[in-house]
């Protein structure tokens, strides 16, 4: 994909500057080259590479997943998309690609009750670890059964107290 430096929003820094020939740059290459500057590219023009190396079939999917969630979750293909590493960040960014069942419910529960909470499914959520997030965010899906209140009662005395009636008293 060949860019055009008078396309550019922003001056680059000297570093990618040079690597202009008459004002001209295949951003392909060069990332390939001089490392991945995807977030600059996006703020900075209106260029789709990602889009671009999709298309081409040439996207870096295991590095690069969250950025294509971010820039042009059109293309996701949830195949191809990291969901070990980046699933937090279909959830932040287009939740209404996220798959429940290739989802990361383990790390990244989190993000779907900050993000989306209507996505949450209670049986895959990690509620060991990330019942806190559920009382801060979106308390109106906590599940007092499944609710860590050992670790996290704190969180719902603070965020969500209208809601200690539900704690057992085993605790």
């Amino acid at each position: 994909m060949i860019i055009e430096l008078k396309e550019l929003k922003t001056t680059p820094c000297r570093k990618w500057l040079k690597l202009f020939k008459k004002g001209k740059l295949n951003v392909h290459e060069a990332f390939e080259k001089h490392g991945q500057e995807y977030r600059w590219l996006y703020e900075h023009s209106n260029y789709d590479l990602i889009k671009w190396q999709v298309e081409d079939e040439c996207f870096n999917w295991w590095k690069y997943s969250w950025l294509l969630a971010k820039y042009c979750p059109d293309n996701l293909k949830p195949e191809l998309y990291n969901w070990g590493e980046d699933s937090w960040a279909v959830a932040k960014y287009c939740s209404e690609r996220l798959n429940p069942d290739l989802y990361n419910w383990e790390e990244d529960s989190w993000s779907v009750a900050h993000y989306c909470p209507d996505k949450l499914d209670s049986d895959k959520f990690n509620w060991k670890q990330e019942s806190g997030v559920v009382a801060k965010y979106c308390p109106e899906r906590l599940n007092a059964e499944l609710f860590n209140w050992k670790e996290f009662s704190r969180v719902v005395e603070i965020y969500c107290p209208h809601l200690l009636y539900l704690r057992p008293n085993t605790i």
